[in-house]
């Protein structure tokens, strides 16, 4: 007997992911793998250049890029899987809206694509424009159909299969019988011998068992008995009809299983239809589904690595259920709808955590897991140059590098951020955006990036460019200012750039001159640690 596959967990890093970020994701999703968890990998944005270094060294995919996880259709508890054929009668279209209380339903091919809509009112308004006169000669059925809807009994004859192609007539009009007609009529034995020498394909015969007198004369024409008078007979005969007779070309609202449910919920308040078909990728109906479906849904399982604030984090967050956050940054903002397991410390780098969850779980990591997290400690705190680095980070490293099989982790490194710092062919934007992240400070809304490099002066020289990109995103994003923080590794301190309305907040946060937008941080080289802290600091002063 085959296991249901485990629910999907999304891990998750921050967007403009770093090498942390990315390489956190993946090593925890081996680790929850290992125990049984069906944990994914992914990405909120594009990959840097030393994160791209990092995975092709160890020979590691880039994980796929994840957009939202919003609730869509097929995260829905409840939807209706009821559809009608179009081949279907009209009686067996309205039995089936009947028992499932849907006052409509898609309707469907034999190769389940979606045909079209059928309403209750259709069926009812078929009805009272009925003209039994040329009944299949204006509406298409089956021989099927017609036998299902009767409930008749075949009491000589072959009875046909396939399209009705000939007229019915009822037993006042037999004189104008033709061949391969329907006649409808009762157990008169003369009637039912004249409707066999005019070549009627099925005489329906209305009538008890009892009433019921062979024919005199023999042919091969199908006789069906049905147990109804002649009137309710005839009624019966248009509930054969099938759907595909009264299908109309009148437009309606479908959608597809992978649409989100924050688009289509407008849609359904305003439209004038009750019922809405989903369909799959290749046009087969998925089901069908009304505006009270939309309140019960299964969240998205998803697991924060290095980070916890929603603006940092995948779009949809509010749909989702956070099973875990793994993270050594500060906590803001952070808030859910119920207990979340959380592993934070005051690391310099997330997989620092991540390698200690290994280790508790009694789990070795894979050489590839153990290259990455060794990768993502010595990116985030700079060869342990960054104040944020903890003997903790060092240690980690040391054990990493020696499931790598004693890797020379100090040149690895510098060859690691060295790959990380090659500017060429980037835009400013690019540049910008790889590595930014949004705050707010007592009402000031800013963009700080920042970029780890050992060509300084080629960054500078490109200052303008920069400061014109740094308008725009300010413009863009809505930002008061914008920062940007150029590390060199070398020299352990940073250059830092201010475009904005707020240049002063860096003057006083690190008491320092800005001079033409731009300043020397002796020593500063953590965004997080020694760059963040100041500036909110300094904003509680601004009037």
């Amino acid at each position: 007997m085959d296991q249901k596959k485990p629910k999907k967990v999304y891990v998750i890093g921050h967007k403009n992911p770093d090498t942390d970020s990315i390489c956190s994701s993946i090593a925890l999703a081996e680790l929850k793998k290992e125990m049984g968890i069906n944990a994914i990998p992914y990405r909120l944005g594009d990959i840097n250049k030393e994160t791209e270094y990092v995975l092709k060294y160890f020979g590691v995919k880039v994980p796929k890029l994840l957009k939202t996880v919003s609730a869509q259709i097929s995260d829905l508890t409840r939807v209706e899987k009821k559809t009608l054929s179009i081949d279907d009668s009209l009686r067996s279209a309205l039995d089936i809206m009947t028992v499932e209380n849907f006052s409509s339903l898609p309707v469907v091919d034999d190769k389940k694509q979606l045909k079209g809509m059928i309403h209750i009112s259709d069926i009812a308004n078929t009805y009272l424009n009925l003209e039994h006169s040329d009944l299949f000669g204006k509406y298409k059925t089956t021989y099927e159909n017609l036998k299902d809807v009767l409930d008749g009994i075949i009491v000589s004859g072959t009875y046909p299969s396939g399209i009705i192609t000939g007229n019915l007539k009822a037993v006042s009009e037999l004189e104008n019988v033709a061949h391969g007609d329907i006649v409808v009529t009762t157990s008169m034995v003369d009637g039912i011998d004249r409707s066999i020498k005019a070549g009627a394909k099925v005489i329906i015969v209305a009538c008890d068992e009892d009433d019921f007198i062979s024919p005199r004369v023999t042919s091969d024409c199908a006789i069906m008995r049905v147990h109804a008078n002649l009137f309710k007979t005839i009624s019966l005969v248009s509930q054969s009809l099938s759907l595909s007779s009264i299908m109309n070309n009148t437009k309606f609202y479908s959608f597809k299983k992978d649409d989100f449910l924050h688009d289509i919920k407008d849609i359904m308040k305003e439209a004038t239809q009750t019922n809405f078909p989903v369909t799959e990728k290749d046009g087969t109906v998925y089901g069908t589904i009304r505006t009270k479906n939309l309140i019960n849904f299964t969240r998205k399982q998803v697991i924060l690595v290095d980070h916890n604030e929603r603006a940092h984090s995948v779009e949809g967050l509010q749909d989702a259920k956070i099973l875990q956050v793994i993270d050594h940054h500060k906590f803001g903002n952070f808030i859910t709808d119920e207990p979340v397991k959380i592993n934070a410390e005051i690391v310099g780098c997330t997989c620092t955590i991540i390698y200690e969850l290994f280790k508790e779980a009694r789990i070795t990591p894979s050489k590839k897991a153990a290259g990455l997290m060794m990768s993502a400690i010595l990116s985030d705190t700079l060869m342990f140059k960054s104040p944020t680095c903890t003997q903790k980070d060092i240690d980690t490293v040391k054990e990493l590098a020696l499931i790598c099989e004693e890797i020379d982790y100090e040149e690895y490194g510098m060859n690691m951020l060295i790959a990380g710092t090659s500017l060429a062919n980037r835009s400013p934007y690019e540049i910008l955006t790889t590595d930014m992240k949004e705050f707010s400070m007592n009402g000031i809304n800013m963009g700080i990036a920042q970029v780890n490099t050992v060509d300084v002066a080629g960054l500078l020289n490109k200052k303008a460019d920069l400061e014109r990109a740094m308008k725009e995103i300010n413009k863009n994003s809505e930002f008061s200012m914008f920062i940007l923080i150029i590390t060199d590794i070398i020299k352990s301190g940073s250059y830092a750039m201010v475009v904005g309305d707020f240049p002063e907040l860096l003057e006083r946060a690190f008491n320092v001159q800005l001079e033409n937008n731009l300043t020397w941080l002796e020593g500063v080289v953590s965004r997080k640690k020694q760059i963040v802290p100041f500036l909110m600091a300094a904003s509680q002063s601004l009037d």
